[in-house]
């Protein structure tokens, strides 16, 4: 590249921080009183996280005024369509690789400076502290975490909410350390069983208070920590708007030539166990049980499972759809008879809590299959609304898809009892509710920007 278009590169680069991050709405600084939340994320939007996205649209509805922070831009094009309702402003972090980086570098040093100026003894003691952690540190989380210590306190933020009880906790509990503003965040399920119990206690002693999406989470959660901080249960919620529970042709009777769909949906990573769902689907051709079987998503296993269906000689019975926007996601539920996830727990750890998919499917009225893993058991009563099966057991994934596929009346009674459910507890606007509460309440540290100012 030459030199004009580095420099050119460097120009826009320095356009979009104006724009971004370095304009503040006149009526955030003359307001002090004003309570606004910054929403810290590894990378947003992101297609998977709907659940997030569903959080932030809830708790604007309640009038939360937020700003969303994020530490990566997305690399994906795709968004839902429920990206444009977001009122919050977004602000991206620095690009630390490529030409334009280097101007970016020195910025962020100068900014670490200034915070050390501001306040010395508070800086060197987080520094050191993060230093003296054991394992890895990152020189990126110390780099971004000046940064946004800058942004946010320029944003009239009061509060600092994390999702994910990893990177973005730790960026969060550093910038917690630089201007004392406090900060909570919302553990979900890899972050939590992959972290440490170390660092997870030590970020829930320092946190105003904690979030989690299921029981489980928040039993485990309680079990390693040694401090009085409050860690709450909230499960993600659906608008249910979205999903109505109309099926395509639900009055039709089932007839002799109707072949019911099996529908899939998850990134293609070991924990959500697609083969043994692929393998399952060969076991019910071999006994001759009619079905068809699609899987939505995409992610690193994509050329493993297509390999594997041709294998087991199932292209016929079996396919995979590729990534979906949520509008997409909820027209295939409607022409779906069942739904399965065979969620497992893999070697290092890593595991779902409860799944949307699986509340999304249970709101459209689609009895499920799914495994005893973590929370998913909060959701699914089997028998009731679905039906659980052990973990990377085949054969029993197999003999519980064949009982649904057999038997269309239990399926729908079993979709009408998951309907109920998640209507009385995994609803956008009660979850929503519960953690506008919890801020309000455990988060008493809303208006601390004036004390900080003080400090400062």
């Amino acid at each position: 590249m030459s030199e004009s278009a580095a420099s050119d590169t460097q120009t826009e680069q320095a356009e979009i921080l104006k724009v971004r991050l370095g304009r503040v709405r006149s009526s955030e600084v003359s307001n002090p009183g004003l309570r606004k939340i910054a929403y810290l994320m590894k990378t947003y939007p992101r297609l998977s996280e709907t659940f997030i996205l569903n959080e932030i649209l809830g708790l604007e509805e309640l009038g939360a005024h937020l700003h969303i922070f994020s530490l990566r831009r997305p690399d994906d094009s795709s968004f839902h369509p429920a990206v444009e309702r977001v009122s919050a402003n977004v602000t991206y972090s620095l690009i630390l690789t490529g030409l334009a980086s280097v101007s970016n570098w020195i910025l962020l040093l100068k900014l670490h400076f200034l915070l050390l100026l501001r306040r010395p003894v508070a800086y060197t003691r987080t520094i050191t502290g993060y230093l003296r952690q054991p394992g890895r540190q990152r020189l990126k989380e110390l780099l971004h975490a000046g940064y946004f210590a800058h942004t946010i306190r320029e944003s009239g933020c009061t509060h600092i909410h994390a999702h994910f009880a990893n990177v973005p906790t730790t960026v969060a509990e550093l910038i917690h350390g630089f201007t004392d503003i406090p900060f909570s965040f919302t553990a979900h399920a890899k972050d939590i069983y992959r972290s440490s119990p170390a660092e997870l206690d030590r970020k829930i002693a320092k946190a105003k208070f904690v979030l989690t999406c299921t029981d489980y989470n928040r039993k485990y959660l309680i079990a390693l920590s040694t401090s009085n901080t409050n860690i709450h249960c909230v499960y993600h919620g659906i608008d249910l708007s979205l999903f109505d529970g109309c099926r395509v042709n639900s009055n039709a009777a089932l007839s002799v030539n109707d072949i019911p769909l099996i529908l899939s949906i998850g990134r293609f990573c070991e924990k959500k166990g697609f083969p043994y769902l692929i393998r399952a689907c060969r076991m019910l051709q071999d006994r001759g049980i009619k079905f068809r079987c699609v899987i939505v998503g995409y992610g690193s296993m994509l050329e493993e499972l297509e390999a594997l269906i041709v294998e087991l000689g199932l292209e016929g019975r079996v396919a995979l759809a590729g990534k979906m926007t949520q509008d997409r996601v909820a027209d295939m539920y409607r022409t779906a008879d069942i739904f399965a996830l065979p969620c497992l727990v893999t070697d290092d750890g890593d595991r779902d809590g409860i799944p949307n998919v699986l509340i999304e499917a249970m709101a459209q009225r689609l009895a499920v299959v799914s495994t005893n893993v973590s929370g998913i058991s909060e959701l699914v009563e089997p028998m009731n609304n679905g039906l659980l099966v052990p973990e990377k057991n085949t054969e029993a994934l197999a003999e519980a898809l064949e009982t649904l596929l057999c038997q269309p009346k239990l399926r729908r009674q079993m979709g009408d009892s998951g309907r109920e459910k998640v209507m009385r507890h995994f609803s956008l606007a009660s979850s929503a509710s519960e953690v506008w509460s919890t801020f309000q309440t455990d988060g008493r540290g809303l208006d601390v920007m004036q004390r900080v100012a003080q400090n400062d």
